[in-house]
């Protein structure tokens, strides 16, 4: 096959994204662009303290690349955390209103799982994610599903390493019927080098919105705030 025609299949090939507005999915989104149209890029409200910010930011990144944009509101408010529940939502099946919502140096871990990483813990969402995303792709014909899975949040959170994203390919392979995939061309980059690829793109972090939480501007002090200012640090931004 010739190169040409190598590169015309190529670009024949269309995803749908998850994108919430943050650095690892809008990166993810921009690397799988190389190789995928973007038909469609899905945000979802899940009852989020800091759902309006991400809508927006995903909103303005949308206009910006040209990605068709929408929002699909999931019931998951039920079983939210506190460190991620808006103002005035009870009840949750994961953290305590006692418990802190910022990182311990040193904290012990159970089964594995660090506290802060329970803290925000959002049971299957990124399973409920991909899975109602692979429903519109195939609807829509399309190839795959963009998902932001990282070096650095793969320390922490298990739904978004490597082998949960092959694992999930694996079973939309029987789910849809044009065998969906799930595409994770960061999976084994930090969030320092996607910044350094931010900046050699010339791609628009002031847009983007990496805080759990809705004030004005990050607050820089929940657990992706601060995994945020040490890619900074670590790409010397």
């Amino acid at each position: 096959m010739s190169s040409q025609k190598a590169a015309q299949k190529t670009a024949q090939k269309i995803a749908v994204t998850l994108l919430s507005g943050g650095l690892d999915s809008l990166i993810a989104t921009l690397k799988a662009s190389e190789t995928h149209r973007i038909i469609q890029a899905l945000t979802f409200d899940y009852g989020q303290r800091a759902v309006n910010k991400e809508i927006q930011a995903a909103s303005l990144l949308c206009q910006r690349y040209g990605w068709p944009h929408q929002v699909v509101k999931l019931p998951l408010s039920s079983v939210l955390p506190t460190a991620l529940k808006q103002a005035g939502q009870r009840g949750g099946l994961c953290a305590s209103e006692n418990e802190s919502e910022n990182p311990v140096e040193g904290e012990a871990r159970t089964d594995g799982v660090n506290q802060t990483t329970r803290r925000v813990w959002v049971p299957n969402r990124n399973g409920v994610f991909l899975n109602w995303a692979a429903s519109v792709a195939e609807a829509l014909g399309a190839d795959g599903v963009v998902f932001g899975a990282n070096a650095v949040e793969a320390q922490s959170f298990p739904d978004n390493t490597k082998a949960f994203t092959e694992a999930i390919s694996q079973s939309l392979h029987y789910s849809t019927l044009n065998h969906v995939q799930v595409l994770s061309p960061v999976v084994d980059w930090t969030k320092a080098e996607m910044l350094c690829y931010a900046k050699e793109n010339d791609v628009p972090l002031d847009a983007i919105w990496s805080c759990y939480n809705a004030n004005e501007t990050p607050c820089g002090e929940c657990p992706s705030c601060q995994l945020f200012q040490q890619a900074q640090q670590e790409a010397a931004f």
